[in-house]
C-alpha cells in the first residue's frame, strides 16, 4: 500500500538506549534478498475477509455446500493478501532497481509496507517507485478478466475470479487516491517536486492531499446508503457495522499516515541545520578504573555532560551510558567504575564532525546507540549524545526520552 523511507525520526521512548529491531511479523521468505514479513494480523485479517467473501459468493452460486462456499472465500481471502504482497513486492523490486536498498516487505492485515534506506533522488524515479505497487493490482485485475473469458462467471472458479479481479482493480484506485500515505501521495509528491523543482514542497502536498481523501473516505462513509454503493455485481460500502468499521479503519490509516507526512515534512526542513560537530557535549576523558560517583561529580565541577574512558595514550575507548547511569542505585555509584556503565566504541559510533543532514540521520539508523564519538580530522573532539539530535527536532520527543531521572544530563543545551 505505501513505500516507506526509513527517516529517523524522534520517538517517544522510555530510555535513550535504542532498542532492538523486532521482526515485524512472519518471514515467509526472500525477494532479491529483501525479506518478506506476514504479521499476525495478516491473520485475524483475513478471517475478516473470508467472511465477507463467503456471503457474496454464496448469493451468486445455485445451492452451493457450506463446504464449498468456505473454500472458495479461503482462497479468495488468501488470493487477497497475495495482491497486497505482490503490490508490495512491486515497490521493493522498483526500490531495488534505482538502489534504494530496499529493507523489508510486510502485510500487515489490510495494509502492506516497503521499507527503503534511501530515498528517490529525482521526481521521475518517485514517479515510478509510488506507481509500480498499483500497476501491479492493475495487472493482475486484467489477468482475472482474462481468465474469466474462458469460464463462466456463475461457476466457482468464475466467482472467485470476478472477486479478486474486481479486488485488484479496487486496490488499484485505492492506492491511487491523491494523498499520502497512500501511493498517490507518491505520485502527487512526483508532480509536485517536478513542478517546483523542491521534494520538501511535493512531501508537503502529499500530506495535504492525504488530509483531504481521509475527510472525503469519512464523508462518503456518513452520507453511504444503506446497501453500500455497486460496482458491478459487488456492493462497496459500509452497508452493516462490519463494513462500516473496516471503512472507518481505512479513514483512520489514511488520516494518521497524513499526519505523520505532514509532521515529516517539518521535521525535513530542520535537516540542514544537523551536523555532528554542532551536536556534540563537552566531554570528560577519564580513567576506567575512577569510580562512577566521582567522575560524575568531576564532570558537573568542569561543565561536561559526558564522559570518556581513556586509554594509556589518552584515547577513547568507551563513552559512559546515560541510559545505565539512570538504573544505577545512587548509593552504589562510589563503589562502581566508570567502565561498567560504559560502552566500547565501536567503529559505528564514531562520526566525522562534519557528517550532516540526512546522511548522519542515515548513519544513525544504520547503527542505532544512545552516544557517538565525534571526530575531527581523525582526533576526538566530543560525544553526541542521541537525544540531542532528537531535541534539535522534536524537544519533547527528547524530554520522553530520558524523563527527568538523577544522574542523567540535561537534554539539550
Amino acid at each position: 500500500m505505501a513505500d516507506q523511507p526509513n527517516a529517523t525520526g524522534p520517538n517517544a521512548q522510555a530510555s535513550s538506549t535504542p532498542p532492538a529491531q523486532r521482526p515485524p511479523g512472519f518471514r515467509i521468505g526472500r525477494v532479491r534478498g529483501v525479506p518478506i514479513y506476514v504479521s499476525p494480523l495478516a491473520v485475524v485479517f483475513a478471517v475478516l475477509v473470508a467472511t465477507i467473501y463467503a456471503d457474496r459468493q454464496r448469493s451468486r452460486l445455485v445451492d452451493p455446500s457450506d463446504a464449498l462456499i468456505l473454500l472458495l472465500a479461503v482462497i479468495t481471502a488468501v488470493g487477497f493478501l497475495v495482491s497486497i504482497l505482490l503490490h508490495e513486492i512491486g515497490h521493493a523490486v522498483v526500490a531495488e532497481q534505482f538502489k534504494l536498498r530496499a529493507r523489508s516487505v510486510t502485510v500487515h492485515g489490510f495494509a502492506g509496507f516497503t521499507q527503503h534506506e534511501k530515498e528517490p533522488q529525482t521526481a521521475g524515479r518517485q514517479f515510478l517507485l509510488s506507481f509500480s505497487g498499483p500497476f501491479v493490482n492493475g495487472v493482475l485485475a486484467g489477468l482475472c478478466y482474462l481468465g474469466l473469458l474462458g469460464v463462466s462467471s456463475d461457476s466457482s472458479t468464475g466467482v472467485v475470479l470476478l472477486d479478486l479481479g474486481v479486488t485488484n482493480l479496487l486496490l488499484f484506485g485505492f492506492n491511487l487516491l491523491p494523498g499520502l500515505p497512500l501511493d498517490g501521495g507518491g505520485v502527487v509528491v512526483a508532480a509536485v517536486w517536478r513542478i517546483t523543482g523542491d521534494r520538501l514542497h511535493g512531501l508537503r502536498g502529499g500530506a495535504y492531499g492525504g488530509l483531504g481523501v481521509a475527510g472525503a473516505l469519512a464523508i462518503a462513509i456518513v452520507y453511504a446508503p444503506e446497501d453500500g454503493y455497486p460496482i458491478g455485481s459487488l456492493t462497496l460500502g459500509p452497508g452493516n457495522g462490519l463494513y462500516r468499521f473496516y471503512s472507518l479503519a481505512l479513514v483512520g490509516f489514511v488520516g494518521f499516515g497524513a499526519y505523520q507526512s505532514l509532521r515529516a515534512a517539518g521535521l525535513r526542513e530542520k535537516l540542514p541545520e544537523l551536523r555532528a560537530g554542532r551536536l556534540i557535549r563537552k566531554t570528560l576523558p577519564v580513567d576506567g578504573s575512577v569510580p562512577l560517583a566521582e567522575a560524575l561529580r568531576h564532570a558537573q565541577q568542569v561543565g561536561a555532560t559526558a564522559v570518556s574512558v581513556v586509554d594509556a595514550t589518552g584515547n577513547p575507548i568507551m563513552i559512559m551510558n546515560g541510559a545505565s547511569v539512570d538504573a544505577m542505585p545512587e548509593h552504589r555509584r562510589p563503589w562502581v567504575g566508570i567502565s561498567e556503565v560504559s560502552r566500547t566504541i565501536e567503529p559505528s559510533m564514531i562520526l566525522d564532525a562534519d557528517l550532516t543532514g540526512e546522511e548522519l540521520l542515515n548513519h544513525i539508523q544504520r547503527h542505532p546507540a544512545s552516544e557517538y564519538l565525534v571526530t575531527q580530522n581523525g582526533r576526538p573532539v566530543g560525544v553526541l549524545v542521541m537525544v540531542d539530535l532528537v531535541a534539535r527536532l522534536d524537544r519533547n520527543a527528547a524530554r520522553r526520552m530520558v524523563g527527568r531521572t538523577p544522574g542523567r544530563p540535561p537534554v539539550g543545551r
